[in-house]
């Protein structure tokens, strides 16, 4: 993969960071670090060129940029004999991320898209038709 390729990927992932951080904060209060080693999974992809290791100097302003903007709430606690800040998700971020859901679950009822999605992952994606909220 060229230079070009790469940044057009990490383009790709920049775009959904923020959603997996507020969604990872969602699911238990955690530090920064722990926020990194998360989005590590995510970004592990077998046989890629391109490095989207998550980094401090990526992590933190993502962080700083939402707790500014009342998403998430940052609190110190020691850790290890440690301050380490915890980030909570805010009722502001839980509604970002509910319409982040609806957005998703609009995606997977939309014929383009999920054709689009199939060609990328070269399989056909069973989707079940139901208005019920999956949690």
């Amino acid at each position: 993969m060229d230079d070009k390729h790469k940044k057009i990927f990490k383009h790709f992932s920049n775009g959904i960071t923020h959603n997996l951080i507020l969604w990872i904060i969602y699911k238990e209060p955690i530090h920064g670090y722990g926020i990194m080693k998360k989005l590590d999974e995510f970004f592990d992809f077998e046989n890629s060129n391109c490095d989207l290791k998550a980094t401090s100097s990526k992590v933190y302003p993502i962080l700083a940029k939402m707790e500014k903007n009342d998403l998430i709430i940052g609190e110190w606690k020691t850790s290890n004999n440690k301050q380490v800040k915890y980030y909570s998700i805010t009722e502001d971020g839980e509604i970002v991320l509910n319409n982040v859901k609806s957005n998703m679950k609009a995606v997977l009822k939309n014929e383009s898209w999920l054709n689009f999605i199939e060609d990328m992952v070269d399989r056909k994606i069973d989707v079940v038709n139901s208005d019920e909220e999956c949690d």
